[in-house]
């Protein structure tokens, strides 16, 4: 039934074709945001099967699923990849001016929420429905679990405990920007949700008090911790 109502939508949006830069295909997935593509963008549309890889999660009793490790990582106390915020591949180096949502000296500020969208790096590396984490699931982990710090096969970090009795391990992998700082003592987390206070930043869940409510510049390398729904 899906797969029948994208090829009605294509058949309709084919009527359109001279005007197509003025179209988007709106893709609604399970109540996450709504994955916008231009239309004048699609070459083509096929159905695959998924070529996404499994990866474990954690029920910590939130409302939401967290991922045992960081996009790019293979165990719980790997650091894994580094991405500025809304970036989708890594670098060598984070800085404002690599920074692709900055363009003439002005960051992008319309998207306030890229969380399960195609600006998201854990929906576009992990597929399926992971996604990273909006500001009000980052604060729940904060203020509804007990944070322990630790270390794990020589790797500090923070042992997170939940409500269930669940645990999930976060590592303290520093951030990237000419380099990698901070390792061993800070951990630093993206949410996919864009600071109220500053155009330049985005929320992100750090070590410093973990609230998560902390504000960072987009164009720094962090890691992502994906969640996916319940």
């Amino acid at each position: 039934m899906k797969r029948q109502l994208i090829v009605m939508a294509l058949a309709i949006l084919s009527s359109f074709t001279a005007s197509a830069q003025d179209w988007q295909m709106v893709i609604h997935r399970n109540g996450l945001t709504p994955l916008r593509i231009n239309v004048e963008t699609i070459d083509s549309i096929a159905f695959e099967p998924s070529q996404a890889e499994k990866h474990d999660y954690t029920d910590l009793g939130l409302s939401v699923m967290w991922a045992t490790c960081n996009v790019g990582a293979d165990m719980p106390e790997d650091y894994g990849n580094y991405f500025a915020w809304g970036e989708t591949e890594t670098k060598e180096t984070y800085t404002e001016q690599n920074y692709s949502l900055k363009v003439n000296g002005v960051y992008d500020t319309s998207m306030t929420e890229i969380s399960g969208t195609q600006y998201d790096a854990a929906t576009v590396m992990w597929q399926d429905t992971w996604r990273m984490p909006t500001i009000e699931e980052v604060e729940e982990l904060a203020t509804q679990c007990t944070w322990t710090w630790t270390s794990v096969n020589g790797i500090n970090g923070y042992r997170i405990t939940g409500p269930s009795g669940q645990s999930i391990f976060l590592p303290a992998a520093g951030q990237m920007r000419e380099q990698v700082v901070n390792v061993g003592s800070t951990g630093y987390y993206w949410t996919g949700t864009l600071s109220a206070e500053y155009t330049t930043a985005a929320y992100n869940l750090n070590f410093t008090g973990y609230s998560g409510r902390w504000s960072a510049n987009r164009a720094y390398g962090f890691c992502i911790r994906p969640v996916c729904d319940r």
